[in-house]
C-alpha cells in the first residue's frame, strides 16, 4: 500500500522527528524501488523499509532487525536500542556469503532509523533518479527548504550586524562565509563564496541560475584546499570564512544536523 502524507503523524508516540510528508515521500520512494526490483526479478517485493517505518511510528510491534517486541510506553528507547543493535552487528560481523543478507538488512534499517530519529538529515534514497532534496522539499542534493535557507541567512545577517558572533564558528570571518554561501546557494548572490580577484589557476564562474551540485562541490573543495597547511590559497579569505563555506554547504546537503549559526538573532 502506498502511504499518503496524512497517514503519518510523527513525534507523538514515537521518536520520529520528521514531518509526515517527508516520511511519506521516503516510504513512497522505497515502495517504488521494491516494486521495480520485483518486476525485474520476479521475486516478492521487499517490504523491509516500509516495515521499519511502520514500526518506528508505533504501527507494528516487532522490531525490523532484532524482531523483538516493544511496548508503546518505551518506544523511544526501543528505537535507540534497535539503532544500537544494528550498529553493533555491522561493527562485529565480518562479511561472508552467509552474513551478506543480514548485513544488508542491518545497514538498511540503520540508515532509515537514523534519519527518522534525527541523527542524520540525509534521507535514504531508493529509486534511480531520486535525489535527497526531492524527498524533503529541497532541491536536488540540497535537503534544506527555501524557507530553511532564508531563515538561516536572516539570522546570520542579523547576528553579524549586531556583532553577535562570539563563540560561534571557528574564528573571524565565519558569519561572512555563512552569509556568502547561503546567499549564493539561494540565488541572491552571483559570485561564488570562494571567488577571489587576481591571477590564479582556478576559476569560480558564476552559475546560470541556482548553483548545481558540481558548482557547490567545487566551492566546498576550494574552501577545503584553502584550509590545508600548504594548500592552494584561494585569495585572502580568512580560515574562519573558508571553514564556514565548508560547513554551510555540508549543512545544506544534510551532512550535519547543526545549522551554521546559533538559533538566536
Amino acid at each position: 500500500m502506498t502511504a499518503g502524507p496524512g497517514r503519518y503523524r510523527t513525534g507523538v508516540t514515537s521518536a520520529v522527528t520528521r514531518p509526515g510528508r517527508h516520511v511519506a515521500a521516503v516510504r513512497a520512494d522505497a515502495d517504488q524501488a521494491a516494486r521495480d526490483a520485483a518486476e525485474r526479478t520476479g521475486a516478492p517485493a521487499d517490504t523491509l523499509i516500509g516495515d521499519t517505518i511502520d514500526w518506528a511510528l508505533g504501527q507494528s510491534a516487532e522490531a525490523p532487525f532484532t524482531r523483538t517486541p516493544a511496548p508503546p510506553a518505551i518506544w523511544r528507547a526501543a528505537i535507540g536500542a534497535e539503532i544500537s543493535a544494528c550498529s553493533r552487528y555491522l561493527q562485529s560481523t565480518p562479511w561472508s556469503k552467509e552474513t551478506d543478507e543480514k548485513i544488508s538488512q542491518a545497514r538498511d534499517v540503520l540508515e532509515v532509523l537514523e534519519w527518522l530519529a534525527g541523527i542524520t538529515d540525509q534521507p535514504p534514497v531508493y529509486t534511480a533518479g531520486t535525489q535527497p532534496g526531492d524527498l524533503t522539499g529541497g532541491r536536488g542534493p540540497v535537503v534544506r527548504t527555501a524557507d530553511d535557507i532564508a531563515g538561516t541567512l536572516t539570522r546570520a545577517t542579523r547576528q553579524a550586524s549586531a556583532g553577535d558572533t562570539a563563540g560561534w564558528g571557528s574564528g573571524p570571518g565565519w558569519h561572512a562565509g555563512v552569509i556568502a554561501t547561503l546567499a549564493w546557494a539561494s540565488g541572491g548572490r552571483a559570485a561564488p563564496p570562494m571567488d577571489h580577484p587576481g591571477p590564479g589557476a582556478c576559476t569560480h564562474p558564476a552559475p546560470e541560475g541556482l548553483p548545481s551540485d558540481q558548482d557547490m562541490r567545487r566551492e566546498q573543495l576550494a574552501a577545503e584546499e584553502h584550509l590545508q597547511p600548504g594548500g592552494y590559497r584561494h585569495g585572502d579569505h580568512s580560515p574562519g570564512y573558508a571553514d564556514a563555506v565548508v560547513t554551510t554547504i555540508g549543512w545544506l546537503y544534510g551532512e550535519t544536523t547543526q545549522p551554521p549559526v546559533h538559533p538566536g538573532g
